[in-house]
């Protein structure tokens, strides 16, 4: 076995390895993003207006029945205002602000995941080619 070979195994084995355990870190780093609410509402500012000189939330609603039954669950409603260096303004529904923040979250958390397997790749392949030559030089 050559180097090069010992390097693209190590790197193969690491990157299913690590792509397979993403099946799983993936959801549950999404889902830890949005269970921390200042991350999450930063993301979701981000994603919804990324060029916005700040931002702030609106929360209302607290306590409104999501359903029509009299033991259904209670939710409320959030508002996310941009103002632009403009002094202008842009505000964005409860609906638009869920969806695209869930979505902004396990994104985030995909990227995350996959620069760490392609690292962890990259440092096995480097490792498993450097005790190749250790071994024969």
């Amino acid at each position: 076995m050559k180097q090069w070979q010992a390097f693209g195994l190590s790197f193969i084995l690491v990157l299913l390895l690590g792509g397979a355990s993403l099946l799983f870190l993936v959801p549950f780093g999404g889902a830890m993003i949005i269970g921390i609410p200042p991350v999450f509402d930063r993301v979701t500012a981000y994603v919804l207006c990324p060029d916005a000189a700040d931002y702030s939330y609106r929360d209302y609603g607290f306590g409104q029945p999501t359903t029509s039954r009299p033991s259904g669950g209670t939710g409320h409603y959030t508002e996310l205002t941009c103002t632009f260096t403009d002094a202008t303004q842009k505000t964005f529904p409860n609906e638009e602000v869920a969806l695209k923040g869930i979505a902004a979250s396990f994104t985030a958390a995909g990227i995350c995941g996959g620069m760490t397997v392609l690292v962890l790749a990259a440092a096995a392949g480097i490792l498993g080619s450097q005790l190749f030559r250790s071994k024969t030089g």
